[in-house]
């Protein structure tokens, strides 16, 4: 019998079946969590929008992924409005406190202590993840603070199971220095002092009364009031510098997004502070001078072009970046074609090479553990956002009686001009500490369009990693023509600099990676057990329908609301 043509594609008849592809027409959800992507399904069940949606996830997120986000940290967050075809792009990662100055992570002898930086009160900013959600939700939303709260209460109060990736990382030196360090940790995050188990209930009734209190009080109760006090008590305990007037202060800045184009598509993605969404366009600037899908996916022409991209990317990155409201960011340069054909034109596609930043790009100074999700809503309008307390846990510091951790976004600062951060990345003065500044981030929630309608809402999770995965899920799903499934679950790569090596999943034939080696790569397996620190995930719209990926590197998490007010998710699930 033969196949019929699906989604305009054909399969050869008689031993072939097509893939499934979760998928509705009402609205959809990505994230790495099913409990999260439940949530906000479940608010757009209701009648409420992408926005509405976001905020369910946002805290829902925060409830049952605490080692990776929640309301002791912050975003970057951009939305697309169908109604009036515009962008709200969002920086709240975080400032340094007032009291902050530059060698506050050096020790007596000018070295990096990274106690300070990584496991101290000190490495915390003022959050502004509930200030930027009430923002989005007062310009945008159409539901109260009361309704988009219900579903991550209840999982607080009702609790949920635990998932892979909750017990993996609750089994880390991270969470063991924590216990030891910090008052409040193992009990809010730990059974007995042990990490959790896989399908264990876990439930945060604490964090449950918070964010009730929040939704009855008002987002403003949570900065000017008796949480304010705790957590400025609690951070300063530990060698912080926070304030009380830094927790008042605290707030997103509107940042309009950068755009830039692709083989006939438009790029939408987060501005600087984050480097990432210029960093994206400037690697889509530089692949365009080649034909890399007729080189072949997961060839070692692609493979090479992809990591040579990705270094000389990552060396402009190392001195051009900054929080804009402090240094003078060549953002139209870094984007700019013209000067990507001046990139492609150093690569050799017969040799793996180290590239140097560019001199002109640098970023000059004026005077003076991460998540991502996507929603896209039948009313035309979408949302990325990716969200985090950066490392594993953040600093550590539990608000005790409230809980949640504290974040460690300090860390992301450069301690000292040229000393690797924790992420593998070193910067230059451009990312020196100053009060009030943004640390520079990776974070990269990014739409792409096609003929003025959403095509992409994409994003990933993974510190530097993040740019390069949201790269390859623009790359798999234009020039590979990948579904969001297989793009999401395919084998993923990274190249930070020739030196750190060639990072590759499981999946790679043994015959690419020894052309790679003689090409002079220095090749890092995952083997086929393990994956990189990455989780990207993401929407694809095809006409009216929307597919979104399962992240099934993680717990899952991808959902779709069909036509027919039925929903369909992806990832671990538990009997209830």
């Amino acid at each position: 019998m033969p196949n019929r043509p699906y989604l305009g594609k054909s399969v050869p008849d008689g031993v072939t079946m097509y893939r499934p592809h979760i998928s509705g027409k009402n609205g959809a959800v990505s994230s790495n969590s099913p409990y999260a992507s439940s949530a906000g399904i479940e608010i757009l069940k209701q009648g409420g929008n992408a926005a509405d949606a976001a905020v369910a996830i946002s805290l829902a997120l925060g409830v049952v992924e605490p080692f990776h986000s929640g309301i002791g940290g912050g975003c970057f967050q951009m939305f697309y409005h169908k109604d009036t075809d515009t962008f709200w792009g969002v920086d709240a990662r975080g400032v340094a406190p007032l009291n902050a100055y530059q060698d506050m992570f050096l020790d007596k002898d000018g070295n990096v202590d990274l106690d300070l930086t990584e496991f101290s009160g000190r490495s915390a900013t003022a959050p502004p993840l509930y200030r930027a959600m009430d923002a989005l939700l007062k310009k945008y939303g159409t539901m109260t603070w009361s309704q988009v709260s219900a579903p991550a209460i209840r999982l607080c109060r009702e609790g949920f199971k635990c998932g892979f990736t909750y017990a993996r990382i609750a089994n880390t030196p991270e969470a063991e220095h924590n216990r030891d360090a910090y008052e409040g940790f193992s009990d809010l995050y730990l059974t007995k002092g042990k990490p959790r188990s896989f399908g264990e209930t876990i439930t945060n009734p604490a964090l449950a009364d918070t964010m009730e209190a929040v939704a009855k009080e008002g987002v403003d109760w949570f900065y000017n009031g008796v949480i304010a006090d705790e957590i400025v008590n609690c951070c300063r305990r530990y060698e912080g510098l926070l304030t009380k007037e830094d927790m008042v202060k605290c707030g997103p800045k509107i940042r309009p997004p950068v755009k830039g184009t692709y083989r006939g598509y438009d790029i939408v993605s987060v501005a600087p502070p984050s480097s990432g969404g210029a960093h994206i366009i400037q690697m889509l600037n530089i692949l365009e001078n080649f034909d890399i899908g007729n080189m072949g996916h997961f060839s070692a022409d692609s493979t090479h072009l992809l990591a040579e991209t990705m270094k000389l990317m990552f060396a402009d990155r190392s001195v051009a970046m900054g929080d804009p409201d402090f240094v003078d960011v060549q953002i139209g340069k870094i984007i700019s074609k013209e000067y990507a054909k001046e990139l492609a034109a150093k690569i050799d596609m017969t040799a793996a090479q180290e590239f140097s930043p560019t001199g002109s790009i640098e970023a000059k100074e004026y005077p003076g553990a991460t998540t991502h999700f996507s929603v896209m809503d039948k009313f035309g309008n979408v949302l990325v956002q990716t969200q985090t307390i950066r490392n594993w846990w953040g600093c550590g510091v539990v608000i005790p009686g409230r809980g949640f951790i504290m974040n460690n976004a300090m860390a992301d600062f450069s301690p000292k001009v040229g000393v690797r951060t924790t992420q593998g990345l070193a910067y230059g003065m451009a990312n020196a500490i100053r009060p009030g500044k943004t640390p520079l981030s990776s974070m990269s929630p990014t739409m792409v369009f096609k003929d003025g309608t959403p095509f992409l809402a994409v994003g990933c999770a993974g510190g530097p990693r993040i740019i390069t995965s949201t790269l390859l899920m623009i790359v798999n799903a234009i020039d590979f023509g990948m579904m969001m499934e297989a793009n999401e679950s395919s084998p993923f790569m990274c190249c930070l600099t020739k030196e750190q090596g060639l990072e590759l999943e499981g999946g790679y034939s043994p015959d690419t990676m020894d052309i790679l080696k003689k090409r002079g790569h220095n090749i890092f397996y995952t083997t086929d057990f393990g994956i990189l620190l990455i989780m990207p995930n993401g929407i694809m719209r095809i006409d009216d329908t929307f597919f979104p990926s399962g992240t099934g590197r993680t717990d899952g998490g991808g959902g779709a609301l069909t036509e027919f007010g039925t929903v369909a998710l992806a990832g671990l699930t538990f009997e209830r």
